[in-house]
C-alpha cells in the first residue's frame, strides 16, 4: 500500500473523516515543506484507526499524552532534524469539595466554556488536586475563565508538565482460567461476565489490544498484551500453566 489521502481519510463515520483530512494535511505539510506540526488529542479509538491507517501517510507520525500511560494522545509530525516539544501544560484545579466532582463534572465544565474536546487530553484526579492535560494554546483561557465546576467554586493554575503528579495506583489482579486464549474468553474473565457479554464489547469496538481496536471474537492473546475495556478498564495479560483438566491459568494485572 502507498500514500493515499483517499483511503485514509475514508470512514462511515463524517467527523472522523474531517478529523482524518486535517491529519493527513498535517503529514504532507510536514513531509512537503519540513514543518513541525502538532495536532489535537486523539481518543483510544481514533489512535487505533491511526496505527492501521499509518500505511497511507507520507510521513511517520508521533503520539505523546503527557505522561507514559495516557489515554488520550496528541498526534504530531516532525522533520527528521526536530526534537518533539509538545505544546501540552497543565490546569491543575483546586476546591474544597473534590470528592463531590467526577471526571465527567471537570470534562462538562470546560466544554462549556466552548473548548474542544479535541484540545483535552486526560483528566487526572488525585486527593486534594484535579490536573488536566491541555493543548497548550487554550490552557490560558481555561484558566481565565474556569471559575466552577458543578456547583462548586474552584481555583485554576497553569503549570508544566514537569509538575504532574500522578495518583500511585496498587495494582490488583484478576486470576481464573480459560479454555483457550481466545480474546472473548480474556474478556469475559476481565468484566467478569459470559462470553456472549464479552462478544458483544468487541463487536461493538469496545475492546482494544495494544491500543488497536480488536474486532474478532476468535483472536488469540500470547501473554503481555495490553488490553482495554471501554467503560471497565485496562489491563496486562498473563498466561500461566494448565490445570490437570487443560483449562489455561490466566492473570490480568490491572
Amino acid at each position: 500500500m502507498g500514500i493515499s489521502r483517499e483511503k485514509f481519510i475514508s470512514s462511515p463515520d463524517s467527523e472522523r473523516s474531517t478529523l482524518f483530512a486535517h491529519i493527513f494535511d498535517m503529514a504532507s505539510s510536514c513531509f512537503n515543506h519540513s514543518r513541525i506540526c502538532y495536532g489535537m488529542f486523539l481518543s483510544e479509538s481514533e489512535q487505533s484507526d491511526l496505527i492501521k491507517k499509518a500505511s497511507h501517510l507520507p510521513c511517520p507520525y508521533t503520539l505523546f499524552g503527557g505522561y507514559d500511560d495516557a489515554e488520550r494522545k496528541m498526534v504530531a509530525f516532525l522533520p527528521d532534524y526536530a526534537e518533539p516539544d509538545f505544546p501540552i501544560s497543565v490546569l491543575n484545579i483546586k476546591t474544597p469539595n473534590l470528592n463531590r466532582l467526577t471526571h465527567r463534572d471537570f470534562l462538562g465544565s470546560l466544554l462549556g466554556l466552548g473548548i474542544k474536546r479535541e484540545k483535552c487530553g486526560d483528566i487526572i484526579i488525585s486527593e486534594d488536586l484535579c490536573s488536566v492535560i491541555l493543548h497548550s494554546d487554550i490552557a490560558r483561557f481555561a484558566c481565565d475563565n474556569l471559575i466552577r465546576v458543578g456547583r462548586e467554586g474552584v481555583s485554576a493554575s497553569i503549570d508544566t508538565l514537569d509538575s504532574l503528579v500522578l495518583p500511585q495506583k496498587e495494582l490488583s489482579y484478576i486470576t481464573g482460567t480459560v479454555s483457550s486464549p481466545r480474546l472473548d474468553a480474556i474478556v469475559a474473565l476481565f468484566i467478569k461476565s459470559g462470553r456472549n457479554q464479552a462478544a458483544e464489547f468487541i463487536s461493538s469496538g469496545r475492546v482494544f489490544v495494544d491500543g488497536i481496536c480488536a474486532m474478532k471474537n476468535d483472536m488469540h492473546l500470547s501473554g503481555g498484551e495490553r488490553i482495554s475495556v471501554r467503560g471497565k478498564g485496562r489491563g496486562i495479560v498473563e498466561f500461566g500453566g494448565q490445570s490437570k483438566k487443560g483449562r489455561i491459568f490466566v492473570t490480568i494485572a490491572h
